[in-house]
């Protein structure tokens, strides 16, 4: 997991942030807001499910809570299972 941070939070006052609330994840600051352009954010949270093969498969605007998220990375998980036992046999 990682994050994208395009509030206008520099490098330091997102670290900040991060170690407050014992965030365990990457986070990037996206001070110029390059990120949140090219990648369409239209709000915050965003989330993005990106499969094996680099596919975005889902993306959902505000939290989709944990059930939505446990299950599209549950079958992404299983898919790049699957890719994986079939390259190992060719």
């Amino acid at each position: 997991m990682i994050a994208v941070n395009g509030a206008g939070h520099g490098p330091e006052a997102l670290k900040r942030v991060m170690e407050k609330e014992n965030l365990p994840w990457r986070s990037f600051a996206d001070e110029k807001r390059e990120i949140v352009s090219k990648w369409n954010l239209s709000g915050t949270p965003t989330f993005y499910a990106i499969d094996h093969a680099g596919v975005i498969r889902h993306k959902w605007v505000g939290a989709p809570g944990e059930a939505a998220l446990d299950l599209a990375l549950e079958k992404l998980v299983g898919e790049a299972e699957d890719a994986a036992r079939t390259e190992t046999k060719k």
